[in-house]
Parts: structure tokens; C-alpha cells; sequence
């Protein structure tokens, strides 16, 4: 859990979900395909997956396999976007792979496909074009160079790279690009284990941090946190934990950064249980709590997705709240129109907006946001997400506000703003 504390008796608890916009390359011949259909049962379904499909480990850097042929075009092309990765390389060339075939490229699955490939980093971006053989390397560089991750101030930071170029049966050619920010970098962390043993976790951030705190979230239930140590003249962050129960576990390491609480880094790992489909998330508790809606409805659906979610676990619901409703509405809107995922897009953060605009007295307070093709992906992505869970079970909130903005290309930016009322 993260945690910032306010003025006396006020809490935050906030962190930014990883999101996966999938950006088409202008010109290109081809267009960015639907996400895959969503199962309408909630009941928790999972497909075992052949181990094999799961790297051993999962940790950051991943070396490009010694005697593997580089393309010539690839390496120039990975240059512009930042340093190249081997797992990010494997993804990329999955999803290469796929839309050479004319399959669908699902946004929503690439930061699973990242979690079976062992890479930990979160928010990954994907860029891809296709049209005819040869695409022209000129353009899509320059989309790479605009697209590659820096800072809010426009100051670069890492950038690692997975990069594919793939021709098609009937003369074309498609280009993949898959890119994170590398605010941190994982010591090998083994994706079996059994319940009950102990497991070590120790990262290097590469960015300034305040403290650091690993989040583990377990197959049901609320997140918990360990103890978890940052020495900030190396930027070591290390814990010790166990996995209290078989079932598949994701650890998320959270950073106090400059911008405030963000994931840095996640990993899968399964306890006495064979690993799920790559890419394929677990259908989040609450999911069918709003089939009954009419379209439209999405803030009112991800209100009876929420309170699904916290019935389910014995909590109290919430009650919805016109001043928290504005607020969140208001910053669901203004990221749809900077296309960011974010707490602060340009109007202050969450505790900054609160207490400058909700006129309520509250003991603390909170804000998810995310990014999905839908407010069922939505709900799943945060109800999956670590850091994210903890505001959504957390027992003493009391009022909800959901605004939700749909934006041209059909996906939805969220926001949900809790407060605990004095």
C-alpha cells in the first residue's frame, strides 16, 4: 500500500494503473483490430498453460540470445525508440506474428504476454504499422522517437525496446514496437513456488524515490504489504515474503517518486498451481454486476461492479457522492482529452482537487484511474492491479465517485475518487 498522509487525520492512497494504448501508424494501410470478446461469465475461470509458455523467471534486463541473427532494419529502428530487450523482443514478435496472420492485436492482453515473457516493467506502450513491403523506416521512426517514454518535462528516461518486422502471405509487412519506461530493474524472482516458503524480492530503482513498498496481491482478498527496505545512495529496494496460500500471486513494487506513488515493476508467480494462458487475466469478481444496463451507463456499471466486489468480501458499501461524481467525472474527461493516464494531468492531484473543490470533511481519501477498451477491462485491470485493489476494498471508505469519457476510438478513461467521511 501507498500511502501519503495529508493534513492531520487525512490519508491518500492512489497509484496509476498500467495501461496499454495501442497507437496505429498514420498512413498505414492497415487498422487497429477490436479487443478480443469478453467472456460473460464472472465465475473464476482460468486455462493451465504448458509451463514452457512461462519464462523460469522473471527479472529485468533480458539479454538478446548470443547467435541469434539481427535484422539490420530491426536494430536501426530500435535505436530510435531505446535499448533492446529480449523479452520485450518476444512479445513483440508474438504480436508481429499474430497481426501477420490477420488476427486481432488486443491491448489489453500485451502486459500479460509481458508477465509470461518474464519482463517486469508496467504501462507498456505499443506502436505498429502495417501496409505494403517494404513500410517506409523514415516515418516510423519519427513516431518512434515522438512516442518513446520521457518525463513530463520532456526529459528522456529509459527506454527498453522490443522490436519486429514480419511479411505477410500476400506481400505486406507488418511493424511492432514495444516500449516501457525502465524506472527500475528486478534481481531474478522464480515464477513456481510452494505456499508458505520464503521468497526474496530485490530491485534497483533508477529514478529518485522517497521509499518503496512491494504489494502483494493474492488470489482473492484485500493487497498486503511487506516490509520492504530502499537504500537510497545504491537505489537497492529489497523484501523477504511468502505466499500465504496456493494460487497465482502478483507482486507489484510501488515507488514514492517525484510525481507521486507509481508501480515500477510486477511479477507473476504461482503457488503450487500450474501458470494460466499467457496474457490471460482472471476475470475480476462483480464483472456481470451490471449486465442488466442499459449502454451508456458506464459510470453507473462500474458502481455496481465496485459494490459486487466489496459484498463479496463482507465490506460495507459505498455511497455515491455528486460532489466526488464531479471530481471524478472532471478528471476522467481531461484525461480522455490529453489522451494521459494519470493524477495529475494538469489540474493538480487528487488531494490538491479534493480539498479544493469537494467541500467535504473527510478522515481520508483516494483515486484509481485507468485506461481499457471497455469498463469491464476496466474493473478487471484494477481489481488485478495491486495497488489498486487496496482502494477498492479498502473498509473504511464511505462515498464513491465514478465519471467515466469514452474517447474517439472507443476506449474508456476511469476514475473512481473514495473518501472515508468524518
Amino acid at each position: 500500500m501507498t500511502a501519503r498522509l495529508l493534513p492531520p487525520l487525512t490519508g491518500i492512497v492512489c497509484a496509476v494503473i498500467g495501461c496499454t494504448p495501442m497507437e496505429l501508424f498514420p498512413g498505414s494501410a492497415g487498422q487497429l483490430d477490436a479487443p478480443s470478446a469478453l467472456r460473460s461469465s464472472s465465475a473464476e475461470e482460468h486455462h493451465e498453460a504448458d509451463v514452457n509458455a512461462w519464462a523460469p523467471v522473471t527479472k529485468s534486463p533480458w539479454e538478446i540470445p548470443e547467435g541469434e541473427v539481427r535484422d539490420a532494419r530491426e536494430e536501426s529502428l530500435a535505436k530510435a525508440c531505446g535499448t533492446r530487450d529480449g523479452a520485450l523482443d518476444r512479445v513483440a514478435h508474438e504480436l508481429a506474428a499474430a497481426r501477420a496472420r490477420g488476427l486481432g492485436v488486443d491491448p489489453d492482453a500485451v502486459s500479460g504476454k509481458m508477465r509470461a515473457a518474464g519482463e517486469p516493467h508496467v504501462r507498456p506502450r505499443v506502436v505498429f504499422a502495417s501496409g505494403h513491403a517494404p513500410l517506409d523506416d523514415v516515418p516510423i521512426k519519427r513516431r518512434l522517437t515522438s512516442e518513446a517514454f520521457g518525463g513530463r518535462e520532456g526529459a528522456r528516461r529509459p527506454t527498453r525496446c522490443g522490436i519486429a518486422l514480419m511479411g505477410t502471405p500476400h506481400g505486406g509487412e507488418v511493424f511492432v514496437a514495444v516500449a516501457v519506461e525502465a524506472l527500475a530493474d528486478m534481481a531474478p524472482l522464480a515464477t513456481r513456488a510452494r505456499a508458505g516458503e520464503w521468497l526474496s524480492f530485490e530491485a534497483k530503482l533508477h529514478v529518485p524515490a522517497r521509499s518503496a513498498k512491494l504489494v502483494i496481491l493474492g488470489p482473492r482478498g484485500a493487497p498486503r504489504t511487506v516490509p520492504t527496505s530502499l537504500d537510497a545512495a545504491t537505489g537497492r529496494a529489497r523484501a523477504k515474503l511468502t505466499l500465504d496460500q496456493p494460487g497465482a500471486f502478483t507482486l507489484q513494487l510501488v515507488g514514492d517518486l517525484d510525481e507521486g506513488p507509481r508501480p515500477l515493476l510486477e511479477a507473476r508467480v504461482f503457488a503450487d498451481v500450474a501458470p494460466t494462458a499467457p496474457g490471460e487475466d482472471p476475470i475480476a469478481p462483480g464483472e456481470d454486476a451490471a449486465a442488466d444496463l442499459d449502454e451508456g451507463r458506464e459510470a453507473d456499471a462500474l458502481v455496481k461492479m465496485l459494490g459486487a466486489v466489496r459484498a463479496m468480501e463482507g465490506l460495507p458499501p459505498l455511497r455515491r457522492e455528486p460532489r466526488l461524481e464531479a471530481l471524478a467525472r472532471a478528471h476522467a474527461e481531461q484525461m480522455r482529452d490529453r489522451r494521459e493516464v494519470a493524477h495529475d494531468v494538469g489540474e493538480g492531484d487528487f488531494r490538491a482537487r479534493f480539498e479544493g473543490e469537494a467541500s467535504m470533511a473527510a478522515r481520508a481519501v483516494g483515486e484509481n484511474v485507468a485506461r481499457a477498451a471497455s469498463v469491464r477491462l476496466a474493473h478487471r485491470a484494477l481489481y488485478a492491479s495491486p495497488s489498486h485493489r487496496i482502494n477498492l476494498l479498502r473498509n473504511d471508505y464511505t462515498h464513491v465517485g465514478v465519471g467515466v469519457a469514452r474517447a474517439p476510438d472507443g476506449s474508456v478513461y476511469v476514475c473512481e475518487a473514495f473518501a472515508a467521511a468524518r
